[in-house]
């Protein structure tokens, strides 16, 4: 089993750093994906979000353990005691997919980073809800979550004072890739906007705007193989094992 996987991020303006992130690892026939978001309002959100990729990363690569919502929770779990007092007022939102070698994508994630299915033949049509005061209520759409003040105060996310528990779904892509975005590039940009980003032609206004970024996964046909690409997204925020 193969795999495409395409990284693509853009610095916005609220902050001098990049705090959008994401890592990858294969291991055998299947793969790790994690995209983290740090807050703008903290002081070092993006070291942070650093950190808790390479510790996410560097134990899939030296773990045996069978991928579950249990294990990888637990991992959560001493990545935020790791980091809890290195980082005491920082806050991140984060989405973790894996996938296996039977065609099953097990998601995980907290916060404002949201999954995906994406296919040439439309816009992204979104299988998560981000975890915010907009919806704490129910679910809304995706695009009516954008249009809300709200939504900027999240109801989950890894914060440094409290291990708060993940939401967990399988998801079949049918075929399909799956897109994990932060809400710069679903709550900032329109549908038509987001083709644009996903195809690389997007180009950002000098109008203030957060840091956004995509991460593209899509199952490789029998014989292929794995591809890896970050077509203009800066290496310094991506992750390889």
């Amino acid at each position: 089993m193969g795999f495409d996987v395409d990284w693509y991020s853009q610095q916005g303006t609220r902050t001098p750093d990049n705090r959008d992130y994401a890592g990858v690892r294969k291991r055998a026939d299947t793969i790790l994906c994690i995209v983290l978001d740090g807050s703008t309002s903290t002081p070092t959100s993006g070291e942070l979000v650093r950190e808790i990729t390479r510790e996410m990363v560097d134990w899939y690569v030296a773990s045996a353990v069978e991928i579950t919502v249990e294990t990888l929770t637990a991992q959560l779990r001493r990545t935020h005691e790791s980091l809890s007092k290195t980082f005491p007022s920082d806050t991140a939102s984060y989405g973790i997919a894996h996938f296996d070698a039977v065609g099953r994508t097990l998601v995980l994630h907290a916060g404002d980073c949201l999954f995906g299915r994406y296919d040439e033949n439309g816009p992204v049509q979104w299988l998560t809800q981000p975890h915010t005061l907009a919806n704490a209520l129910g679910e809304m759409p995706v695009d009516e979550i954008a249009k809300v003040s709200a939504r900027h105060r999240l109801t989950r996310s890894f914060r440094s004072r409290e291990f708060i528990m993940p939401d967990a779904v399988e998801i079949d892509l049918a075929g399909a890739s799956l897109v994990a975005a932060t809400d710069g590039f679903w709550a900032e940009l329109n549908l038509a906007e987001q083709l644009e980003f996903v195809d690389r032609r997007y180009q950002p206004t000098r109008s203030e705007r957060d840091d956004r970024s995509m991460l593209l996964i899509r199952y490789l046909d029998d014989g292929q193989k794995n591809r890896l690409s970050q077509r203009r997204g800066p290496s310094e925020n991506m992750y390889l094992r």
